[in-house]
């Protein structure tokens, strides 16, 4: 019998999705599948369930959890040549993968639309062999979700990442990088930089004003050093999605992003919130690189 398999994070986000396992079994059970359940325990079970796991049966894989359990996922896929189309449903406290989708956030109709099965090949981007969805980062701010007590991010939410990022703001320190694409290079000191393969990072909806799943491209997004008291203008623009024009921010699209840190203790680099590779960073993007469960009309 065809099935669809669901792995899902019980300690993302409000842990309240393992409450509405029976509507999703319900829904998926009228599309005349059956689903499957595993419950993620830590991050080297993901490479051991897929490449132990046999998958001719299986239609989808769902993921309830935040942008990091779906990079888990998506790396364990990945790298054990497991070609299935992925829904991601927004559990976590980070689901900006889940918008650039077009899923909703509240959980019923998240599973109508998943239930569709509306498949449609997106972008993936890669960094020194790690994968990502969403975004590759780098700065002051990237590190905030590794800094974060879950309890604090579980009830808070989103709002957790603003407050944290409030208060690291008098600790603001830039670092001087040299990024290389095939068109140009440049050279500079930024407090952050985020290559996003999506439109939004860490609940900035609009970061990314044109970027696309779809347009075989990466979008660099750089905020430079600058005197302290344009910072909050800066971030102001960033909510309104009018900061690509601003003069400390550095915007570009590339396929191929190449990213040298040329002090000696630099930031760590963020993939999808997790912790991602040392530098230098070898970013690339996959086009059509993994198929995802969209809304209709997306």
């Amino acid at each position: 019998m065809k099935y669809i398999q669901l792995i899902y994070n019980p300690m993302a986000g409000s842990r309240t999705f393992k409450t509405r396992l029976d509507t999703l079994i319900e829904i998926i059970e009228k599309k005349g599948y059956e689903l499957r359940i595993w419950r993620t325990r830590s991050e080297e079970d993901f490479d051991i369930f897929f490449k132990e796991g046999n998958f001719d049966e299986c239609e989808a894989i769902l993921i309830a959890g935040g942008d990091g359990t779906v990079n888990q996922v998506v790396n364990a896929m990945m790298k054990n040549e497991i070609k299935r189309p992925v829904g991601v449903i927004p559990a976590g406290t980070a689901n900006d993968f889940a918008q650039h989708l077009g899923i909703p956030a509240n959980f019923t109709e998240a599973f109508e639309v998943i239930g569709q099965m509306k498949i449609r090949k997106m972008d993936i981007g890669i960094v020194n062999g790690q994968y990502f969805v969403n975004v590759c980062g780098g700065g002051l701010l990237t590190s905030i979700a590794h800094t974060i007590e879950p309890e604090f991010k579980n009830t808070l939410g989103k709002l957790a990442y603003y407050i944290k990022g409030v208060q690291q703001i008098p600790k603001f320190k830039s670092q001087k990088v040299r990024i290389t694409t095939d068109q140009q290079v440049y050279e500079d000191e930024f407090y952050l930089f985020i290559v996003l393969n999506g439109s939004s990072a860490g609940g900035f909806n609009r970061v990314g004003e044109y970027a696309s799943m779809r347009d075989g491209k990466l979008d660099f997004v750089g905020f430079k050093a600058c005197s302290m008291n344009e910072i909050p203008g800066v971030f102001a623009k960033m909510m309104r999605g009018e900061h690509l024009e601003d003069k400390n921010i550095l915007y570009f699209q590339s396929r191929k992003i190449y990213i040298e840190c040329l002090e000696e203790d630099g930031f760590p680099a963020d993939v999808d919130g997790e912790l991602g590779p040392k530098y230098p960073l070898d970013i690339k993007v996959i086009p059509e690189g993994m198929e995802f469960i969209v809304k209709t009309g997306s």
